[in-house]
């Protein structure tokens, strides 16, 4: 129970008979009096004000959020006491995540409930917990607040882009582009597809010579390319990846698009890898088909972290690639804002591309790039905050043209390229990728 603001002004009145009974001994008694008397509306004003037990509540809220999105909290309480009700309400969320409200206040029909709302915006998968609901309502006289505590405690998770997912799937279901990538592409390839007259230029190593005796005429076997591919994803979870961009780390961003892109391999019936490195292997799914093996990636990449360590380019990719069986196209999700780092990305790459088709995805800083864009200066700025903008745009400026440099490289020595913001990160690799399976580049 919690005093409201019309009780301490109340005793604030009863300090003035006290402070002046020096001048009229008689105030004292009446300040007396009007304690008591204050005392007894206390008492009555508690034994009128509605017991807590008439209250209910009852929390709803997913138990896998996903990162950088809102999650909705769903609060609904249940007033089955005869008394309306001026309630605040606060809910112990994770102070971990970010909420949108931290303290409801409304009031609450008798016999009648009312549904509350926020959102979550975390910024770190992981568990977290929840604690209990916390309701303060006035009194029926408003000089205290009457407390009602409901326990309320569970644990969610935070996943990674779990909408983004979801969307995509929809998306990938409705598409044309998925129907297109399954017709059957007529003329060479291993898988047979049908039989038909031969006409002139056909290669007559083609003819199907039972079915010609059959018909009498000549007839072709054709055959489709296969369209099946094998992918696997690598994630870097180097140094250079714990750095938030935009909201996130840059690891989440690709992440995020990692996982986006291991649906839609799944989805067109690819099998799909994943594995994560920093200066040694720390995650290692092998390439399997189906839909269902969504669900043991997102399980195992859940508590993937970055570490603060120089990741091994030549010597993980390396150890990834020995562990193919074929052919794959081997998507590296990484940064380039370091020189040294660069370098070792090139060879590490470089050496892919004889025997697979390695594809390079990196985060594109907007902040940098607008910082080696800027022109104009305002003539009321010192001189010294001109100079540190100059410094600023000098330094974006070479590390843009460091990383157009290591990416024409990649480019020249058989590496496909992705570079662009986080925010379109998700959207460009799956796009990516079909352009990929379309042209048959693998």
């Amino acid at each position: 129970m919690t005093g409201s603001k019309k009780l301490y002004f109340l005793l604030a009145l009863a300090v003035i008979p006290y402070a002046l009974s020096g001048l009229h001994p008689a105030l004292a008694t009446v300040g007396t009096a009007y304690n008591v008397g204050l005392l007894v509306l206390l008492i009555i004003d508690y034994q009128i004000t509605q017991r807590p037990n008439f209250l209910e509540m009852s929390r709803s809220v997913a138990d896998r959020l996903s990162i950088g999105r809102s999650n909705p909290v769903i609060i609904t309480v249940t007033n089955s006491g005869a008394a309306n009700l001026h309630v605040r309400l606060k809910d112990d969320f994770p102070q971990e995540i970010e909420s949108d409200t931290e303290l409801f206040e409304f009031n609450l029909p008798s016999k009648g409930s009312s549904t509350l709302e926020y959102k979550l915006t975390p910024k770190r998968r992981g568990a977290y917990n929840f604690g209990n609901v916390t309701v303060r309502y006035r009194s029926r006289l408003g000089l205290f607040w009457r407390q009602a505590m409901h326990k309320q405690t569970e644990q969610i998770k935070v996943y990674s882009d779990l909408k983004a997912l979801y969307d995509l799937s929809i998306k990938l279901a409705q598409s044309t582009e998925l129907g297109e990538l399954h017709q059957r592409k007529r003329g060479q390839g291993t898988d047979f597809a049908s039989l038909r007259e031969y006409t002139s230029g056909d290669d007559t190593k083609a003819i199907d010579w039972k079915a010609t005796a059959r018909r009498d005429r000549p007839v072709l076997r054709t055959y489709e390319a296969e369209q099946e591919q094998r992918l696997l994803i690598l994630l870097d979870a180097g140094r250079m990846m714990v750095s938030d961009l935009e909201g996130l780390s840059r690891f989440d961003h690709a992440l995020n698009a990692a996982l986006c892109l291991a649906l839609t391999g799944l989805s067109h019936n690819d099998q799909v890898g994943i594995g994560a490195f920093a200066d040694k292997p720390l995650m290692y799914l092998p390439p399997r088909r189906g839909k269902a093996y969504m669900k043991n990636i997102l399980e195992n990449t859940f508590s993937l972290e970055p570490r603060m360590t120089e990741p091994d380019y030549v010597g993980m990719l390396s150890y990834f690639a020995a562990n193919q069986k074929g052919r794959s196209l081997i998507c590296l999700l990484t940064d380039l804002t370091d020189p040294t780092g660069s370098q070792a990305l090139l060879a590490a790459l470089a050496g892919l591309s004889g025997r697979h088709l390695p594809f390079c995805v990196t985060l594109k800083d907007r902040q940098i790039t607008d910082a080696a864009r800027q022109q104009s200066f305002s003539s009321a700025e010192p001189n010294e905050a001109v100079m540190n903008t100059l410094y600023r745009r000098a330094v974006a400026t070479d590390l843009l043209e460091q990383r157009e440099l290591a990416l024409t490289v990649l480019q020249r020595r058989g590496c496909l390229i992705l570079d662009c913001p986080p925010q379109e990160l998700s959207d460009k690799i799956v796009d990516k990728y079909l352009e990929i399976k379309t042209r048959a580049r693998l």
